[in-house]
């Protein structure tokens, strides 16, 4: 590849090489110490801005609901009735009147006015403004990096492609659109030495009303300062910087307190993370290489994300070590500890590999072009940005970005709820975990044994009887008895359902190849003299 196409003057490259090779040595060299100079910036809004759109529509380009958006709107509907907050479950018959820690309360209060007022395309506008957001804060750091316009916008592809499967209707959405936020500010400075990280402090107190990842930013502040203080230390430096990025870290965990919960939102995030069960129970936390075997084996093209991501991060370190360098040691550093994270849980992929953006374009910029600095003159790019405009609307129409419908990502008891309107059964529902809220949204009359809350709300012994039951583990029976279930409500695939086929005082009232549902004896007198109701799941579903 020509140094032309890199954004790099062939003629000013020559006359670098003529000089003395110091500066250009400093930049490439594995030297302690970092080089004093500025790198230009060079912006994707300026160089292809509709490159730049196109990334957002790739991005955003996945249309499929998720187990919890029925939840997440109903308790933002709850929240907007009431003008209050809802602070006890009442939802469920295992945790009714429960204390609820809900660190995503205004996320979902936000959705909740989208689809009130536009439906569907209310929620898709939302999304696709929170993908707009992501995809505009990684462009504006990785601007600050200096690498030439090609490297940002390859580099750039490669992550769309990695986190598109994760741009749910979730309100982890805020969390990807604020990490990236918080990239480009610590982005410009480690590379410009200033920025007005003074915004962290507001951020991290909407951050901590949006959705647990706040703690992720926090995480991020805390490896940043601690690199920066370790480094300039190394170094003989001043360790002011350093110390003004601990105090800043320190203001921005206290503004995380500022939510309706305070310290109850820690305890809830904190919880999360150290329950053992969770892996077992919910995909997003389960180790990345299990979850890409686990992919491979069901559908091995979407195996390909998982591979994007990991060719990014390994990119990232063999970058570094082509062109080590400690100017932006505490930027790596930040990626490492969210390589480790995602290795560690798949929902922290997209964080690694926001992550990994700005080293990884910095450092394949000096291995490549051998520290010939940076310019700003790369202009335009050649490609016909009429065409990609095109190009990016024809996938926004063919997404589906403009209808009225949304498809849902797994079968959901479609027939089984008709069932039971049809004959007005309600009572207590033992669902599947991932049907809890799409129960809460189509069976109001009735409460559910788990929904996706988890352990907001829900005590350690009911996740892990659930476990227990779902499993067919030991135990199971005694979970079965134990409660006060009505119906028991299941995919045909569970384990438990053939116990449950031939458990005294239960019996099946309905069946398709989607879902099975069991009465207790006697509770529907009316069903005894009727057989087994059989069904179809249908192969489309939609929302709602």
């Amino acid at each position: 590849m020509a140094l032309s196409e890199l954004g790099v003057d062939t003629e000013e490259a020559d006359a670098a090489r003529s000089v003395d090779p110091g500066p250009r040595l400093a930049a490439v060299a594995p030297s302690l110490d970092y080089p004093a100079h500025t790198p230009l910036t060079t912006s994707l809004f300026r160089y292809a801005p509709a490159m730049a759109f196109l990334l957002v529509v790739i991005a955003n380009a996945q249309r499929l609901t998720d187990p919890d958006l029925w939840g997440h709107l109903r308790f933002g509907q709850a929240v907007l009735a009431a003008h209050h907050l809802v602070r006890a479950d009442p939802y469920s018959y295992t945790a009714f009147a429960r204390p609820w820690r809900n660190h995503e309360w205004l996320t979902e209060v936000l959705m909740a006015l989208f689809y009130n007022h536009l439906g569907v395309i209310g929620l898709k506008l939302w999304k696709f403004g929170c993908v707009a957001a992501l995809i505009g804060g990684l462009i504006l750091a990785m601007a600050e990096t200096g690498a030439s316009a090609p490297i940002q916008l390859n580099l750039l592809m490669v992550a769309v492609v990695a986190v598109m499967p994760q741009m749910q209707f979730r309100p982890q959405l805020f969390t990807f659109a604020l990490f990236a936020t918080l990239l480009a500010l610590l982005a410009r400075h480690a590379y410009h030495g200033a920025a007005r990280l003074w915004l962290i402090i507001p951020m991290m107190a909407l951050w901590a009303n949006l959705h647990g990842g706040f703690i992720a930013g926090l995480g991020v502040m805390g490896i940043y300062a601690a690199v920066t203080g370790a480094r300039d230390l190394l170094l003989r430096k001043s360790l002011a910087p350093a110390v003004r990025l601990g105090l800043l870290t320190v203001a921005a965990l206290l503004a995380t307190l500022l939510t309706p919960y305070g310290v109850d939102t820690w305890i809830a995030v904190l919880h999360a993370l150290r329950n053992p069960v969770t892996r077992t129970v919910i995909n997003d936390w389960q180790p990345l290489l299990f979850h890409l075997a686990k992919q491979w084996h069901q559908w091995p093209l979407g195996a390909s994300y998982y591979v994007g991501a990991l060719i990014l991060m390994a990119t990232t370190l063999i970058a570094f070590a082509l062109a080590p360098n400690l100017e932006d040691l505490p930027l790596m550093a930040v990626a490492v500890l969210m390589i480790v994270a995602a290795f560690t849980a798949v929902r922290n992929m997209p964080l690694a590999v926001m992550a990994c953006l700005l080293p990884a374009a910095r450092h394949l910029s000096l291995a490549i072009t051998r520290g010939v600095k940076p310019h700003d003159r790369e202009g335009r790019s050649s490609t016909n940005q009429l065409v990609v405009v095109i190009a990016a609307a024809s996938l926004v129409f063919y997404s589906g970005a403009f209808s009225s419908r949304l498809e849902t990502e797994q079968s959901y008891p479609v027939g089984a709820v008709s069932f039971m309107q049809v004959h007005d059964l309600h009572g207590n529902i033992l669902g599947d975990f991932g049907w809890g809220e799409y129960l809460i949204w189509h069976a109001p009359e009735s409460r559910i044994f788990i929904d996706g809350r988890y352990d907001t709300v829900f005590a350690d012994k009911t996740i892990r009887d659930y476990v227990k039951l779902y499993f067919d583990l030991p135990g199971a029976a005694r979970v079965i008895s134990d409660y006060p279930h009505d119906f028991i409500l299941l995919p045909p695939a569970a384990p438990i359902v053939r116990k449950l086929d031939a458990t005294p005082g239960w019996q099946p009232v309905y069946r398709d190849d989607g879902a099975v549902l069991f009465a207790r004896s006697g509770v529907v007198a009316s069903l005894r003299r009727v057989p087994l109701a059989t069904g179809v799941s249908p192969k489309h579903q939609y929302f709602p």
